[in-house]
């Protein structure tokens, strides 16, 4: 299960151990979408949960996550169902990502999407 704890507003340098406000681009929404991770190159397919998700990247849960490594290259397909999209059927927003980190207490990744969110192919 993702944890919904809210987000701290500031981060520690680990350099000099010293507070600073955590400055984000894009709000970072704790919402949870089925998503599958296609790796490119390969015939690999993952299947997952989104904790979090922005603009600009994503946290998922998923108990394939060690088939991933990080800088692999990515498309995510995420799947937004009718209640939240007014869609008759699921909605499928497809995009190019990177993995950026593997959280191996978590049994996740943390995902960059190459492109916003909102750019996304989009496909009933």
């Amino acid at each position: 299960m993702c944890s919904l704890r809210p987000k701290a507003p500031s981060k520690v340098s680990k350099k000099t151990g010293k507070s600073f406000p955590e400055r984000r681009n894009y709000l970072r929404l704790l919402r949870t979408f089925n998503v599958k991770i296609h790796i490119e190159g390969t015939s690999t397919e993952v299947e997952g949960v989104t904790c979090n998700i922005s603009q600009k990247g994503s946290f998922v849960r998923s108990p394939s996550w060690a088939i991933l490594r990080e800088h692999d290259h990515t498309v995510v397909t995420l799947r937004l169902p009718p209640e939240m999209t007014g869609q008759p059927k699921t909605l499928n927003l497809i995009g190019p990502a990177v993995v950026k980190r593997i959280d191996k207490e978590r049994n996740g990744i943390a995902f960059e999407f190459l492109r916003e969110l909102r750019t996304f192919k989009s496909l009933l």
